[in-house]
């Protein structure tokens, strides 16, 4: 009874079975032979082993002859078998491993069970070879990772180093090589994100089950089948124990990494600037826009830009409130991947031109030009459950110096309509913004309402 009657739904490409036998299946063991043999810890001899891989899904030990070249290993495997027939064969050993990634308790619990399918898979076709099979255990491929990194032509020499300096190593735990692969690696120009390259080209490789077949004499020429009389190749009908699951419409996709919305521009406004009121003025808000714009994938470095500008004046009360402030910020949050929330550090630099009345009775104000900068601290809260939400509450505070040159004037007793700069001197005498005030301390404190204006989706690395 042979394992091609696990195929028993499946159709063979339209052309003849010869070509597709010899032109795929025994490219597929040339290759396999050549690339796993010289890495495989075991006590076996496999000089003139015939070798075949069956590749798992991530954190999967069920056998899906839908995934990656699975159903061409599998009739690969089954036409060894046929062809040395099974008094010629003196051992079979599945050597089974898993990627390098997750916990590895998972990883041996997976190592184990997908050697124990290939057995049973193996034994519903050929029980006589009960006794000829073994398993060694490898669990996670740190070796086939190695190896492929360093006959990669698209990393360089330093990274390939780096990465094998790390598998190598005798210093460090299991779970400090799989830290330093996620976080050190950095990018490269040819591949980008170097781990996010590894996880996509040679992660979903290594998560197989090979199977060693050891015999003591040539494998039996295949003969050639006679071509079908039709274009499509006969589909071979036979029933099989137990471990086959039902086959799958379409081939599931290898699990794609979780992906989230990456801000890149945010506008926020200062809410309690928008309350400010005056008896004699009357309400005048401070009017006010920032905008945040997120550079860095990571989210941990911005920059921001706020305008203040409110223009209030009245002539009749010897009001005025007249602001144009300008700052540029660069922030530093402390999560990385935060989606830009939580805690942060600032700095900042700024400059202003104002003119400012509030003393209704006698006009008394103050006119002039200032700068300054400092640090801040502050905390943005998300406004939703979904932790990539695009409405933010912001609490900050800021602090550090400010100058500025400034003329104090009056409106004049009785008031003609205009002010006059507070001089006493000679006219000629008088020298624009011959004051000069110094603040160090409190700068600034708010809560702004933020909203993610452009988002830009990114796979989680």
């Amino acid at each position: 009874m042979a394992v091609m009657g696990l195929f028993s739904a499946m159709t063979v490409p339209a052309y003849s079975q010869v070509n597709y036998l010899s032109e795929n299946l025994l490219k597929v063991k040339d290759t396999y032979v050549k690339r796993i043999l010289p890495i495989i810890e075991s006590d076996s001899v496999y000089a003139g082993a015939d070798y075949t891989e069956v590749h798992f899904k991530q954190n999967d030990a069920s056998l899906d002859i839908f995934h990656m070249n699975n159903r061409m290993a599998l009739r690969h495997l089954d036409l060894m078998i046929d062809s040395l027939g099974i008094n010629n064969i003196t051992a079979i050993e599945i050597v089974s491993q898993a990627s390098p990634d997750g916990i590895l308790s998972r990883n041996v619990w997976l190592s184990e069970h997908r050697s124990e399918v290939m057995v049973r898979f193996i034994l519903s076709a050929f029980p006589e070879l009960e006794s000829k099979i073994s398993i060694n255990t490898v669990t996670e491929s740190w070796q086939n990772l190695a190896m492929y990194v360093e006959q990669d032509p698209y990393l360089s020499d330093g990274i390939k180093k780096k990465i094998i300096g790390i598998i190598d190593s005798e210093t460090l735990t299991v779970g400090q090589k799989k830290a330093k692969l996620k976080h050190e690696l950095g990018r490269e120009s040819k591949v980008g994100d170097v781990y996010q390259y590894l996880l996509t080209n040679y992660y979903s490789v290594i998560r197989n089950s090979g199977v060693y077949i050891l015999h003591n004499l040539e494998p039996a020429p295949i003969l050639p089948m006679q071509p079908a009389v039709e274009e499509t190749a006969p589909v071979v009908q036979d029933t099989l124990p137990v471990i086959q699951k039902e086959p799958e419409p379409e081939p599931e996709p290898e699990p794609e990494p979780p992906v989230r919305k990456r801000p890149i521009l945010a506008v926020k406004t200062n809410i309690p600037y928008w309350g400010f009121y005056r008896k004699d003025l009357g309400w005048g808000p401070i009017y006010n826009v920032e905008a945040e714009l997120y550079p860095t994938e990571n989210g941990r470095w911005t920059i921001l830009g706020e305008y203040e500008f409110p223009w209030h004046t009245s002539k009749t009360s010897h009001e005025c409130f007249q602001i144009m402030n300008l700052q540029l910020e660069a922030r530093r949050y402390f999560r990385k991947a935060s989606y830009h929330s939580g805690h942060y550090l600032s700095a900042y630099v700024g400059a202003n031109l104002f003119d400012i009345c509030f003393d209704g009775y006698s006009g008394h104000g103050y006119q002039g030009e200032g700068f300054g900068g400092g640090l801040g601290y502050g905390y943005v809260l998300p406004l939703g459950k979904k932790p990539d939400t695009r409405w933010k509450l912001e609490f900050f505070i800021k602090g550090g110096v400010y100058v500025t040159l400034y003329d104090p004037y009056d409106a004049g007793n009785p008031f003609s309509g205009k002010y006059y700069y507070d001089w006493y001197d000679a006219p000629e005498l008088f020298i624009r913004r011959n004051m000069i005030f110094r603040w160090f301390g409190p700068t600034g404190a708010g809560v702004s309402l933020s909203y993610d204006l452009f988002r830009k989706k990114v796979k989680d690395k």
